[in-house]
């Protein structure tokens, strides 16, 4: 197998090829012999067989359309694809369920494949199931290949060789109709893995028919070698990284390799510590934010998928991301080659939360507000209030903090936690809640200002309800500004307005944030007993 795809069904026109995989006992030889005499179907299925006569008793009994069982030449075999069809109902491909859930695929019918999430996080293709396009006459036929790596891999630990059927058929249709093969020059070739019967008639058509048998290119103890070095950090590739080597006290340069640091029970001499600090720019965070489909960032986790995770990471009074060179040789060489990209000496120590809680093993008592914030938010959606739209994990994992100088991203994280927060509340109910309580609204009034006046009308003084709902009001106003298709004076000025009272745009998110944390517990606790107003 030395391509990328191994066809195992083909249905078109004058063109077939049927794969089935076979035991190895009975390939060592194959008896050729009684393998031309075989008829492969693909419409073949299982079935419960009824049957009766012959001297035996009436019975019923589970039945293969490849005949798997008994002295068949595909005892121990496996039939991989099945052909459906039902009156009504186009015709569609079906696998051999052993061969998907071993391979750990899944069907996207958005990408005519069965795939899965590769080492990388990305979605790779598998087993391909495509129609091919129609013919003259508008007939289409079917395309099923299987990744060669996987097709052997499975063939080795299942004891299978792949025995493919094919037929193929040449006609010159500009040329007198085609009218039999009476006449034609015939051949036939035989070798151990491959015959074939062949026929031509010069000038208008030709054919050829038999049997390919495709071997697995490793063997399980191969396979299981691999396997093992997949897993095996120290066999993998890994990045030298610019550390902070709190053990001796320098900046220095070392590889992400285990063994080439140490932990804090063996100590090896000369080797600094795996929880070594590794810092890095700021930017290094933009991909992971980009693509929230592929990358969630979970408190101080980075996931990506199924794939990898990076355990912790921070970002320090500098700005610089900072994380574990431990942390680092987790993840895949690509990924470690991509950090990288973005190493860079400290430029301050890490987090107090850091140190705080991976140094001195103790709980931080800093309150960070957006966690707080999707705290909240995670027991609304649990609570059901009829006032509070379900945001779900994926808008708060949307909200993030921003860098500290980037005024696209600040804006870009302002606008997911108005999303978080103030996309949550359902006008229509607050009316309700605000009708009840005795409040007077406008009928143009929209959440935050329906808010206002309910805070109001359950004992809030004016002043009381407009401090409350003013972090809220300003986070929203600043949303549809620096949101904007268009620069404007405004948008520049909300821009230096930060960065004059809060030195970073990371600084000001965060006291945003604060505010309307407070604001949120406020409402919360207003509007917690309006559970039932209807």
């Amino acid at each position: 197998m030395t391509g990328q795809w191994i066809p195992i069904y083909v249905s078109a026109p004058f063109f077939y090829v049927l794969a089935v995989l076979m035991s190895q006992e009975k390939a060592n030889p194959v008896d050729h012999a009684r393998l031309a005499g075989l008829f492969v179907d693909a419409s073949s299925g299982w079935r419960l067989e009824h049957s009766w006569g012959g001297g035996e008793p009436e019975r019923m009994y589970l039945a293969s359309g490849l005949g798997e069982s008994g002295g068949s030449t595909f005892a121990g075999g496996q039939q991989l694809v099945y052909r459906r069809q039902m009156h009504g109902l186009e015709a569609y491909i079906e696998l051999d369920q052993r061969l998907v859930q071993a391979l750990d695929v899944h069907f996207m019918p958005e990408r005519s494949a069965y795939c899965r999430i590769n080492g990388s996080g990305d979605i790779e293709a598998v087993i391909k199931v495509e129609r091919l396009p129609p013919d003259k006459n508008g007939h289409r036929g079917h395309l099923v290949s299987v990744r060669a790596e996987d097709l052997g891999k499975y063939m080795a630990v299942t004891g299978t060789v792949l025995a493919a059927k094919f037929d193929f058929t040449r006609v010159d249709h500009k040329k007198i109709g085609f009218d039999g093969w009476d006449g034609a020059e015939r051949d036939s070739f035989k070798a151990p893995d491959l015959v074939h019967h062949s026929g031509r008639v010069p000038g208008r058509c030709s054919f050829a028919n038999g049997w390919i048998i495709v071997r697995p290119a490793k063997t399980v103890a191969e396979v299981m070698e691999e396997e093992n070095a997949a897993v095996d950090r120290s066999k993998r590739q890994h990045v030298n990284f610019i550390i902070q080597d709190i053990r001796h006290g320098r900046i220095v340069t070392c590889s992400a390799a285990p063994g080439a640091s140490t932990n804090y029970f063996d100590a090896v001499e000369g080797l600094p510590f795996e929880l070594s600090p590794v810092f890095f720019r700021a930017e290094v965070m933009a991909k992971y934010k980009a693509d929230t489909d592929k990358y969630q960032i979970d408190g101080r986790m980075i996931r990506c998928r199924e794939a990898w995770e990076l355990r912790s990471f921070d970002i320090n009074e500098a700005g610089q991301v900072h994380t574990y060179l431990q942390d680092l040789s987790h993840l895949p060489y690509e990924e470690q080659l991509y950090w990288k990209s973005f190493n860079e000496e400290p430029k301050a120590p890490i987090s107090k939360r850091s140190y705080t809680s991976d140094f001195l093993g103790e709980w931080t008592d800093e309150i960070d507000p957006l966690d707080e914030l999707k705290r909240l938010t995670t027991t609304l959606d649990g609570e059901c209030f009829p006032w509070w739209v379900t945001r779900g994990q994926a808008v708060r994992l949307a909200a993030q903090y921003p860098s500290l100088e980037n005024a696209a991203e600040w804006g870009d994280e302002i606008l997911h936690l108005d999303q978080l927060v103030v996309e949550g509340f359902k006008d229509s109910e607050l009316r309700k809640i605000a009708a009840f309580r005795g409040a007077t609204v406008a009928a143009n009034w929209r959440s935050l200002r329906l808010i206002e006046a309910i805070l109001v009308a359950t004992g809030n003084s004016p002043e009381q309800a407009k401090a409350i709902m003013v972090p809220l009001q300003r986070m929203h106003a600043l949303r549809s500004i620096l949101t904007a298709h268009t620069g404007g004076a405004t948008k520049g000025e909300e821009q230096r307005k930060a960065i004059a009272e809060h030195n970073t745009y990371r600084a000001h998110f965060e006291h945003l944030a604060s505010g309307v944390l407070d604001g949120l517990t406020a409402i919360i606790a207003a509007l917690d007993g309006d559970k039932a107003v209807t």
